[in-house]
């Protein structure tokens, strides 16, 4: 019998580094992250798996129309859910609650770090006997079509000069609701001419961004989530209390929010939303038949729930009122929104849940990512560029261009002086002259400086070129991959394997930020 041990493949570990290098936090994320007081005390950091839906909560009554229309919803999506809904209405698991536009093809990386934190979560409490439900809200009411019809995904032609090869489709005239549009052919074929692939089912014609975005989602991800349409007209119909009270304290919600705002400014912080100056904050609006906004300004009666749309500042309210999440995961930019409208919740008796940043990965080959270890590289030092990195890896050379570059620039600069003092007395305008000249030597000594440090960086050929991939690959066009980049040219490389590596890897609302090997 043989005593050999069949091999196990095991994964690379993941590379971490914290997230206070990944580019674009605000003040304010970076600070309550870390639970600084002066940002707590906006929005407080708390237990994530702590219930808050009141005690004896259920989703009975008026709510059992909605139970059962996003069961249908969500089986229009080939995605059986009714067991999770079911237990979900009972009130008795902890319910955890993300969102996104319907972006075409799935949208950036960051729209899957945010499923993959919340089924990672999901695991990790059931495992502890935590029975929990996710809800995946589709922000189906946006009306930015120039953002969810683009789709970036990494150049294929190496001559290419960006890092990125950017599909777009024309931006039609009006500003409509975006999730029941239909994706435009020409968007269709860029993509599977792009990709080389079959017309996937998800990319019919005809499909809207809505169905589109759903069928992707739960055709690429096997574990249970319950998709949540935003225009869902059983949805809208539970909201009615909401948007009454929203109308009743209309004035109130006005000044709460000015007074958040000013409080946010007096503590270092900017305000996620800001009106224009004599305006006041946009709270809903009202779709007419072709999916046109018109704003409502809290003078008139909701004329139908079904017809209201709300603002970025009210549609946490709505999700909270509606679903009673235990636990909101939202990016920067919504975790400051929470910050801004946590007076809300108090003044319309509406439970808060607790706030967790997403999780942030990137996602890169097994190839690129043994580039950081063959060349020593600190994960955060990406950020800094190919050209700032690799220069750090030339020491001897690098400081030897810039000592002599600074003495160089010293002596003429103070030969320049001596000729200036020397012509003082006999031409004034040749002195004034050689002033204004010193400041034009220093800025192109600095430039040529610049240009041989890049000339000894790219001196080794083979390096440069795997490090300019890793960095084209982590920072394309010098923007984060998962915020750019969108995820669904990875799955069609990779399959189920980015859906695995990405739920297993997930970090979410810790201070870190990972790169996934493929």
């Amino acid at each position: 019998m043989s005593s050999v041990k069949p091999s196990v493949k095991t994964e690379p570990p993941c590379l971490r580094f914290p997230l206070v290098n990944y580019p674009g936090l605000s003040k304010f994320t970076r600070d309550w992250l870390v639970a600084d007081k002066n940002a707590t005390q906006f929005l407080e950091r708390e237990p994530r798996t702590e219930r808050r839906r009141p005690a004896g909560w259920t989703a009975a009554g008026p709510a059992a129309t909605l139970v059962k229309a996003l069961a249908e919803s969500n089986r229009h999506w080939n995605h059986n859910v009714d067991d999770d809904l079911a237990r979900w209405a009972t009130g008795e698991t902890f319910t955890v609650i993300a969102g996104q536009q319907v972006g075409f093809a799935g949208g950036p990386i960051y729209t899957l770090a945010k499923l993959a934190g919340m089924l990672k979560l999901k695991r990790v409490n059931e495992a502890n006997g935590i029975p929990t439900t996710v809800f995946f809200w589709l922000a189906t009411e946006d009306h930015d079509f120039a953002e969810v019809a683009t789709l970036a995904l990494p150049k294929r032609d190496p001559k290419q000069q960006l890092d990125l090869t950017t599909l777009r489709a024309r931006k039609p005239d009006s500003r409509r609701v975006v999730g029941s549009l239909p994706i435009p052919e020409e968007l269709t074929r860029s993509l599977i001419e792009y990709l080389d692939i079959p017309r996937p089912a998800w990319l019919r014609e005809g499909i809207t961004f809505r169905d589109s975005f759903a069928e992707l989602l739960t055709s690429a991800v096997d574990e249970k989530f319950i998709l949540v349409d935003a225009l869902l007209p059983e949805l809208r119909r539970a909201g009615q209390p909401l948007f009454d009270d929203i109308l009743k304290n209309w004035d109130s919600i006005q000044h709460e929010l000015a007074e958040r705002s000013k409080a946010l400014e007096s503590a270092g912080y900017a305000p996620q939303v800001v009106p224009r100056d004599g305006e006041p904050y946009t709270l809903l609006f009202e779709l007419d038949d072709h999916g046109g906004r018109e704003l409502l300004d809290g003078s008139r009666p909701i004329a139908s729930p079904e017809r209201t749309s709300t603002s970025a500042l009210t549609r946490p309210l709505l999700q909270d009122f509606v679903l009673r999440p235990d636990l909101f995961v939202g990016g920067p930019s919504e975790v400051a929104y929470y910050a801004q409208i946590a007076p809300l919740h108090e003044l319309l008796d509406l439970p808060m849940p607790h706030v967790a940043l997403r999780a942030h990965e990137l996602v890169a080959p097994k190839r690129i990512v043994r580039t950081i270890a063959r060349y020593d590289i600190k994960p955060e030092e990406i950020f800094a560029g190919a050209d700032a990195l690799l220069a750090t890896r030339e020491p001897a050379g690098v400081s030897e261009v810039e000592q002599l570059a600074a003495e160089a620039r010293r002596a003429l600069i103070e030969k320049l002086v001596c000729i200036g003092e020397i012509a003082l007395p006999a031409e004034h305008a040749l002195a004034r002259a050689i002033n204004r000249s010193i400041g034009h030597i220093e800025y192109h000594f600095d430039k040529l400086t610049e240009r041989a440090i890049r000339g000894l960086a790219r001196k080794d050929r083979e390096r440069y070129a795997a490090v300019r991939d890793l960095v084209t690959t982590l920072l394309p066009d010098g923007l984060p991959q998962d915020r750019v980049t969108g995820w669904f040219g990875y799955w069609n490389e990779h399959g189920r394997h980015l859906i695995d590596r990405m739920i297993d890897e997930a970090e979410q609302d810790e201070d870190v930020c990972k790169v996934v090997s493929l």
